[in-house]
């Protein structure tokens, strides 16, 4: 075990009523080679022969083929731009219709985002205050696996006497991204939101949870730049993202380790996971949580072809994708997992 955790043996009568994605149509849709003619120019495939660049590489090695941008990396950020905040909203309205509950029955309200458009406003009162919901109301900010911690925390607020809890995210990934191969291709923007709520059936509810995080490598990756922006760090391009190889062995181990933990504790073994829904870093990344798991590929949910890397988003997006396609909406017992953000990760067992 990687170091000191928090881990639930289980709670019952929970479950998901609502779940949305939110892609607003005033962003574009981004395929590979928007990209390449945004790099490389008009005559890209010329420019990318002439580099030895695969031109298909994004897709064939790491899943990537279409994004959702609301900003153009390199260019100006514009206050006409859409924001996380926006991209919160439209999810949360979204999840709230799914979920068939009234605004007024939402007894607790978490945030998450990376990319906050306010330095020092906590996006959980102003996102309450826009959806006209008066309740308590948070952000979570843990990295890639703040969603896994959002819906353990809101198991706990549940079972403390909470009907329903609303987790909305946003992220405006491409806003801290540079242009260049390494970033580029991998960044995506989304909302998406989950309503987790009080079941009258017991059969339903976490079976077991499982989160985690070491600070040790909270340098090696995100945007190193310090807030409020100075001189500095503005002449160093140091509002952009940032990420080395250096916690990779860990992020591997973290990875690793999640199932095991959450098998035991939940007393079952991998044959009886409907449906795994990872974080979704790349397809490798996704194929290494399958196996780490013991699911198979087919029993695995992986969106990354049509959103990419969309930060904490992403594991909330291939829930919702799930869910409207069937694979995990009722009877079935799902596995989440995320790890990432400096670093911390977690997961856990639900039955729908």
């Amino acid at each position: 075990m990687l170091m000191k955790t928090q881990e639930n043996m289980g709670i019952s009568n929970i479950t998901i009523t609502g779940s949305s994605a939110a892609f607003p149509q005033t962003g574009q849709w981004m395929h590979n080679r928007d990209i390449h003619a945004l790099i490389f120019g008009s005559a890209w495939q010329e420019k990318m022969q002439e580099k030895k660049l695969d031109p298909d590489y994004y897709e064939k090695v790491l899943g990537f083929e279409n994004r959702f941008w609301v900003h153009t990396p390199g260019m100006p950020i514009l206050h006409t731009e859409l924001t996380s905040a926006d991209l919160m909203l439209e999810a949360a309205e979204r999840a709230i219709e799914d979920s068939g509950i009234a605004k007024n029955e939402i007894d607790f309200i978490i945030t998450v985002t990376i990319t906050s458009p306010r330095y020092s406003t906590s996006m959980g009162p102003y996102i309450a205050g826009r959806l006209g919901i008066n309740a308590p109301a948070i952000e979570m900010k843990t990295g890639c696996a703040s969603n896994i911690f959002s819906i353990v925390l809101s198991s706990q607020i549940i079972a403390g006497g909470a009907r329903n809890v609303l987790i909305t995210c946003g992220e405006t990934i491409t806003k801290i991204l540079k242009l260049n191969p390494r970033m580029a291709y991998a960044g995506g923007d989304a909302g998406a939101a989950v309503v987790i709520s009080k079941s009258s059936d017991p059969a339903k509810g976490i079976l077991a949870s499982y989160i985690n995080s070491n600070g040790s490598f909270s340098g090696h990756m995100g945007v190193p730049g310090l807030l409020p922006p100075n001189q500095f760090d503005l002449e160093h391009e140091n509002y952009f993202m940032e990420y080395s190889d250096t916690a990779e062995d860990f992020l591997n181990q973290a990875w690793s380790e999640i199932p095991e933990i959450l098998y035991k504790k939940a007393g079952i073994a991998s044959q009886d996971i409907d449906c795994l829904i990872p974080h979704q870093v790349n397809k490798n990344r996704t194929a290494f949580a399958a196996n780490a798991a013991n699911i198979s590929l087919e029993k695995t949910v992986n969106i990354i072809g049509k959103i990419a890397n969309c930060g904490s988003a992403g594991v909330l997006l291939a829930l919702d994708d799930a869910r409207k396609n069937k694979a995990c909406k009722k009877d079935k017992t799902i596995m989440l997992l995320s790890a990432g953000g400096g670093i911390s990760w977690g997961g856990l067992i639900i039955k729908t």
